[in-house]
């Protein structure tokens, strides 16, 4: 059909053009605009977790492809942070500038039912930059209650199955997160359903749309189940790990959601230790997107503030 209207004049064949970056049928995408995928996705994700709708999100919907460079965010018309001393805000941008290329957006609405305040930060290896392909870590950080939630955004191979690569990455970048230093156990009478902040999003290998509306079709899994897949495929005699064989997952819109309310992630994170965790995604897979919340609100399941498990 696109070919057919190409031929009818030059006026279609432009207007053609112009239609196709919408479409998400295009071929050979590169690993910098899955990763534009990735962060955008992430970004709406957790924007929805901030307390917005997509639609309502015009930052977003005024994306500037030809200005994104190695990273979503540089597209976007939100604020430029300037880092400052002792606050919070910029202090992801102040540790990570030299690592290649970080790039850091403020976006900010109050009033009404729609009130939002949050910061949100890419930081992509210079090795990533000059095309070492390169897995993404998000990370969602609500100031009030020192939440912490982590997305590992993982494409299965053509076969359906998780690449040994994107297995030994993912052991190596938990086998160094849990040993960084944890606080006292919550208390007994908080409570949640998950404490563990990692959830891995599984999607095909989708190229990047600029319909910014949607978000990427994929699910969205807890940590432990897949650990314990991978453990379960390494025994001998059994095939490698099936992204199919994951029975058990979110969809997108539910997670945002008991995030928002307080069921998922680990509560009473110093900030330093985010960014510890941060520190270990760009050691090991060289990308990550940060989004610090300091959107003031009652956490859904009435529980206080819960401590580093």
């Amino acid at each position: 059909m696109l070919a057919n209207l190409r031929r009818i004049s030059p006026d279609v064949e432009a207007e053609v053009q112009r239609l196709m970056p919408l479409l998400d049928d295009a071929e050979d995408w590169s690993e910098g605009e899955l990763r534009w995928r990735d962060e955008r996705d992430a970004l709406l994700l957790f924007a929805k977790i901030a307390g917005l709708a997509p639609n309502d999100f015009s930052e977003v919907r005024l994306w500037d492809r030809t200005a994104a460079g190695a990273a979503f965010i540089s597209g976007l018309i939100g604020t430029a942070v300037q880092p400052m001393l002792d606050d919070i805000r910029g202090r992801a941008a102040t540790r990570f500038s030299g690592i290649g290329e970080t790039v850091v957006r403020a976006f900010a609405s109050r009033g009404g039912n729609r009130s939002y305040d949050f910061e949100v930060t890419s930081i992509t290896d210079q090795s990533v930059v000059g095309g070492r392909e390169g897995a993404l870590d998000a990370y969602y950080y609500h100031v009030e209650t020192r939440t912490s939630v982590m997305l590992r955004y993982v494409r299965p191979g053509p076969n359906g199955l998780l690449s040994p690569d994107a297995r030994h990455s993912l052991d190596e970048f938990h086998s160094r997160v849990h040993c960084l230093p944890r606080r006292d156990r919550r208390s007994v009478d908080d409570y949640s359903l998950l404490d563990d902040p990692l959830f891995l999003r599984i999607h095909e290998r989708v190229p990047f749309t600029a319909a910014l509306q949607r978000t990427s079709p994929g699910a969205i899994y807890p940590y432990d189940q897949v650990a314990a897949a991978i453990s379960a495929a390494a025994k001998p005699g059994l095939p490698d790990l099936a992204v199919d064989s994951l029975t058990r997952h979110l969809v997108p819109t539910h997670f945002a959601q008991l995030v928002r309310d307080g069921w998922f992630g680990a509560s009473g994170v110093p900030f330093e230790v985010a960014l510890d965790w941060v520190e270990a995604t760009i050691d090991t897979v060289g990308a990550a997107l940060t989004v610090v919340d300091f959107s003031p609100r009652q956490r859904g399941n009435g529980s206080g503030i819960k401590t580093w498990a």
